[in-house]
């Protein structure tokens, strides 16, 4: 008899343990957060998908035009690729904000050092070694890159990128488009520019320039928003790259109207300038001629909604009178 009484009363404690159990799981789902990917920001890029968090707090800017895009809509980032320098440049400068810098070896920036930054977004598009270095930063955080190529990228679609990936997209639009009009304005306040053909060199020594001959390439592509055109001698360099190099003695396949050579090194500029293959170029002599240096290079080579306007102030003016001198 016993027996017979207690069964059931085992059976229904089993039934009430069973049923408190799946309504404790049932709230448990109820209650617990959304994965991240539910409320993160979803950005697309050729190397795959950036899951931004909402309100990033640390974030890392490897390339310039991510760095311009980023400052330009409010967020200072902890951490700075620097490509071409090693201090941040004029335009980007903000007082009381002295974020990590980092500088690219040939094979890109160091995941370890990115890692001790503890990023919570990397902002990629416009970096120039994303694609060697993206799989160990995705692991790190979500990782923004670009959407056709490296060094080919548009700084309008790095700023919009950012925008997305930042949550401010129509701020970023307003950010474009401001700029597109300020270089429009500065276009017909030089129409001396209009049709110039140019050349973009940096100088390694007196022996020979780097030659950009790619018309995708960055700094090309904001030349030609101002008005004047790649020669046609700099894109039929052979070669598979954005650049060519060309030695002293064949320096006059690259004379044009407006001949534009960086200086890294300043001091690699007196040796180029005294040499007679050098002087001796149409461009050179006619006051087509642009050296560049110092913060006039990072903001012709990396542009951006904040190095646009530098180069506007800083550059352009010589430029204008380069092409002034064009037969």
């Amino acid at each position: 008899m016993v027996i017979i009484e207690r069964a059931p009363a085992l059976i229904a404690a089993k039934k009430v343990a069973l049923i408190t159990l799946l309504v404790g799981l049932l709230a448990g789902c109820s209650t617990a957060p959304a994965p991240p990917e539910a409320a993160s920001v979803p950005v697309p890029h050729r190397l795959g998908t950036a899951f931004a968090p909402p309100h990033p707090a640390r974030v890392v800017a490897l390339g310039p035009a991510d760095l311009d895009a980023a400052l330009a809509l409010g967020v200072r980032p902890v951490g700075v690729g620097l490509p071409l320098s090693a201090e941040i440049p004029p335009w980007a400068q903000r007082p009381d904000w002295h974020p990590v810098t980092l500088r690219p070896t040939d094979g890109g920036y160091s995941t370890e050092a990115i890692a001790e930054l503890h990023p919570d977004l990397i902002l990629a598009g416009s970096d120039y070694y994303i694609d060697r270095e993206y799989p160990e930063l995705s692991r790190l955080a979500p990782t923004t890159a670009f959407e056709h190529a490296p060094d080919e990228e548009p700084w309008q679609v790095t700023t919009r990128q950012v925008g997305r990936a930042l949550g401010k997209a129509a701020e970023a639009d307003r950010l474009v488009t401001g700029t597109e009009d300020r270089i429009r304005t500065e276009s017909a306040a030089h129409p001396q520019l209009a049709g110039a053909e140019f050349a973009v060199t940096l100088a390694h020594g007196p022996g020979g320039l780097g030659v950009i001959r790619s018309s995708r390439d960055v700094t090309v592509r904001t030349l030609t928003e101002f008005g004047l055109s790649l020669s046609p001698a700099a894109a039929s360099l052979p070669g598979k790259g954005f650049s060519a190099q060309v030695s002293a003695e064949n320096l006059a396949q690259v004379d044009t109207d407006v001949l534009i050579t960086a200086y890294p090194n300043p001091a690699l500029r007196p040796e180029l300038e005294s040499a007679p293959v050098f002087r001796n170029l149409r461009a050179v002599r006619d006051g087509g001629y642009l050296p560049v240096d110092g913060p006039d290079w990072p903001a012709l080579r990396e542009p951006g909604v904040l190095a646009l306007p530098y180069l506007i102030d800083h550059v352009l003016p010589g430029l204008a009178e380069a092409a002034a001198h064009r037969s």
